[in-house]
């Protein structure tokens, strides 16, 4: 296998979904012998989990179409580290990346992995972009259709896509106990939420679905850090529902296999469009059953009512009626759960994941 030199540059400063895919990608890379430097916007967490991986890292504006300042200096490191790859995740980051490889007069792939669910911008300057693109990742059909209902100057030829995927996790033991935490008795189930306490998440509806269970031996856990505002409407929404007592906000929790492998029920209501939703495979990946919405490319993996179920999203009554069902069918929760990691095993192991990648790499 040629072992390349890569980039691999970062598309925000701020850690989710996109960031854990560039970083996991990084690392088994590195593992495979190939070299691996990545840029990122100045950020703490991003610095945070690259140095912790003693991974190479240059922090560079990277703010669009007018940045030569992030051109120049990437320019250099093409020349210095012959660069055979650069991997973007985000259109706009393209600008500085084409510019730098005109400028440093050598020749490196751009390969790009989109990981929105939206058209392609149809305009000079965007059409510009696509003609010095080699590849374009999409992480989902739903997200290469959307992408070419504007009819961008792009042949769909470039493009590809490869369906997210996690890294297998390291046993190890918890690093907290949930239960013990916070005075839960054992025998209660757990309904938990992971990622970004941001609107587009659900979060919200999914509080109000909880308020209506029957059960009230099942505790609600919410863990990821967000936006201040929203977390103060979803605290005064769980007073105002006289549920203090059972719905608890952990933060941002490093080790999230913990809070998995505590977990009963994951519950993933977005109301946008999920690109494809790294959270909810990694409840499948431990035999965890899932409820998600429809709305998005949950629909390419999510089987309804095989390997997880799936809900309307906004729909408070539907979602808490999945709950409950769950919640009262341990058989029922355990077939889901173990069918979704199965098919997480034949469709989605992060080992078919890489292998395309470097198919993609080595065009």
């Amino acid at each position: 296998m040629k072992k390349n030199n890569i980039l691999q540059v970062f598309s925000s400063s701020f850690w989710g979904g996109g960031e854990l895919y560039v970083y996991d990608l990084s690392k088994r890379l590195i593992e495979d012998h190939h070299k691996v430097i990545c840029i990122s916007k100045k950020s703490r967490i991003i610095t945070d989990k690259l140095e912790s991986a003693n991974i190479p890292y240059y922090n560079l504006p990277l703010c669009g179409v007018f940045d030569l300042f992030s051109a120049l200096k990437i320019s250099k490191i093409i020349r210095e580290e012959s660069i055979d790859i650069i991997h973007v995740h985000n259109f706009k980051t393209l600008f500085p990346i084409v510019y730098a490889k005109i400028i440093s007069k050598k020749k490196p792939k751009i390969i790009l992995s989109r990981h929105l669910i939206k058209m392609a911008k149809n305009n000079p300057l965007y059409n510009f972009l696509y003609s010095k693109i080699d590849k374009i990742i999409f992480v989902s059909n739903m997200a290469r259709e959307e992408f070419f209902l504007s009819n961008p100057r792009i042949e769909k030829s470039k493009t590809l896509v490869i369906h997210n995927s996690i890294k297998p996790k390291e046993k190890h033991n918890y690093t907290f106990n949930i239960k013990e935490e916070y005075n839960i008795n054992n025998d209660a189930l757990l309904v938990t939420f992971t990622g970004r306490i941001v609107p587009d998440k659900g979060v919200d509806i999914l509080i109000k679905a909880f308020s209506k269970l029957k059960s009230k031996n099942t505790y609600l856990i919410i863990a990821g850090s967000g936006q201040e505002e929203y977390l103060n409407e979803l605290n005064k929404l769980v007073v105002d529902n006289n549920l203090t007592s059972r719905v608890m906000f952990l933060g941002f929790v490093g080790d999230i296999k913990s809070v998995i492998n505590q977990s009963d029920i994951g519950v993933f209501p977005s109301v946008w469009r999920e690109p494809f939703g790294l959270s909810i495979i990694e409840f499948m990946q431990e035999g965890k059953a899932v409820i998600t919405t429809n709305n998005g490319a949950q629909k390419e993996y999510i089987i309804n009512n095989e390997t997880g179920i799936l809900v309307e999203p906004g729909n408070v009554e539907q979602l808490s009626n999945s709950l409950e069902t769950l919640i009262n069918n341990k058989q029922l929760r355990e077939e889901i759960g173990q069918k979704g990691k199965i098919y997480f095993e034949k469709e989605l192991s992060y080992e078919q994941f890489y292998k395309k990648i470097i198919s993609t790499y080595n065009i």
